[in-house]
This record gives structure tokens, sequence and C-alpha cells, in this order.
């Protein structure tokens, strides 16, 4: 049940940041690839890139056909396979982000909360994890949720993976397409981490964060510190799609923090934003 508390807890974070801080205000066809773009700020910070991360989230509206939690395991499981099929993606690269040969599904969680005075149970989440052929781990969440007086139900996916990831640069076109009948809304967000050698205080980081985004073309830059992270958000024309925050433009996230376990000074970009902690 703490587990299932916790998944709930996590999966409505991010159900309600994409519904009010992720989804874009604007949508354009992208003027450049975001993971490319992503990979050159790297480059730009002489980072070695670590990790790629995508996520995926998009409302499957009432589904009034879903009334127990079995059902919702159902359309989890179909959801699963119909994204990691290897047959659908055409390129090396890509084959890589379906599942692995023989591969299950490596983890499953479900659970419900109390039920409603007609009996029918209240919230109810289910999670999936499966591995990849890459080496990387899909991990697909669907719930659902009490929403202005209805039940909705809600999905997200993240796809990560160590190192480089170039396949993240066709999956963030090929994964809406493939979740387009299921799905009424969705947004999709990109992350890379990488690290950077030795220990930056507060203000190199700021003023690297804020050269590198300015060298992209990076407008209307903010900063925010805790005296150990640095986050700068900011857009760019390249990117296209954006979303506002108090009258700002965002699509654009870059972070700091130093970590004294690695010894290194760690560094996320994302797009629109970082929707990871850090």
């Amino acid at each position: 049940m703490r587990r299932f508390l916790f998944l709930a807890s996590m999966l409505t974070i991010f159900v309600w940041g994409g519904l009010y801080f992720v989804a874009p205000e604007y949508k354009a066809s992208s003027q450049e690839d975001p993971y490319r773009l992503l990979c050159r700020i790297m480059q730009l910070t002489g980072a070695q890139i670590t990790e790629g991360e995508l996520h995926y989230w998009a409302s499957l509206g009432s589904c009034p056909e879903i009334t127990t939690l079995p059902d919702l395991e159902a359309r989890a499981d179909v959801l699963l396979a119909r994204i990691s099929r290897r047959e659908q993606f055409t390129t090396a690269h890509e084959r890589d982000f379906a599942a692995a040969p023989g591969a299950e599904t490596a983890l499953t969680a479900a659970g419900a909360g109390p039920a409603t005075e007609d009996g029918v149970p209240g919230n109810m989440l289910v999670e999936r994890q499966r591995e990849l052929s890459s080496g990387g781990q899909l991990r697909l969440l669907l719930q659902q949720m009490e929403q202005e007086d209805d039940k909705v139900v809600h999905l997200l996916v993240t796809i990560t993976r160590e190192g480089e990831t170039p396949a993240l640069s066709s999956l963030t076109y090929r994964l809406p397409a493939l979740l387009g009948q299921e799905t009424e809304e969705g947004n999709l967000s990109l992350c890379l981490t990488g690290h950077l050698a030795g220990k930056m205080d507060t203000a190199a980081m700021e003023a690297l964060a804020q050269k590198v985004a300015r060298k992209i073309g990076s407008e209307e830059l903010q900063c925010v510190s805790d005296g150990r992270m640095v986050s700068v958000t900011g857009y760019t024309p390249d990117l296209g799609d954006y979303l506002r925050a108090e009258n700002l433009r965002i699509n654009l996230n870059l972070a700091l923090r130093y970590d004294d376990y690695l010894d290194k000074t760690v560094i996320w970009a994302g797009t629109p934003l970082i929707t990871r902690s850090y």
C-alpha cells in the first residue's frame, strides 16, 4: 500500500505538472531537432553525456470501459506492447529502444484507493517496466483518478538509457504517433545529463549556464539558485514549442549541481523543462 501511495503521488505530480506547467502554450514545427540541440549544449559546456531521458505524458480521457483494476492493467499491457514492438521501428538506433528479445515485464505494481459510495474503486494505478535492447529501461505508469467530477485516465511513459542516446531524436516524433489513437492530448519532454570534472561554485555554474544559453540564441533568461544548485530557463526559437510562465516563454532549462560523491559537477539540459529531480 505504501508503494502504491508513493507511485500515485508521483504520477499525480507529473499529471498536474503536465496540465499546468509542461503543456506548451504554443506548438510549432521545431526548427531544430531538440535532442541534437541538447547535445550541442553539452558540447558547449564540455560535459560528457551520461544519460538521456524522455518523458511522455498524455490523457486518455474518461475511458468508461475501465471500471476495475484488472481493466486498467489490461490497458497498460496493451500500451506497453504497442510501444515496445520491434517491427514498428525502422532504424537500428530505434530498435535499441524496442523490448529486448524475450524480455518480460521486469516489474509490475498495481493498487487502488478506497472504493467510492457506489462500490467502484477510487484512484487506481498500474506500473510496468521493461528492459530494452539498448540496455535502457522503459517505464509506464497508468492512473485513473478523479478530475472535475469525472474519472480520467492519465499515462506517463519514461524511457532512460545511459550514455548518448541518438534514438531519442526520432522517438520524440514516433512515440506520440504510436499512441495517437489512444490519447486526447499529450506532451513530451527531453533531458540529457552530463558530468563536468571537478567542483564549480554557484557563480561559475550560473555564468556557464547563461553563457551557453545565450550562445545558442536563448532569450528571456531567468535564474534560480539555492546556494548549491543553479537552474536557468529561457526561450530559443530553434525549439519552436514553448510554455509560458509569468509572461515569459520557456522551452529550455539548464541546471547544475556539484555532486560531492562523484566529485563532479552534474549538468542537466532539458526541453521544455527538466522533468526529473536535480
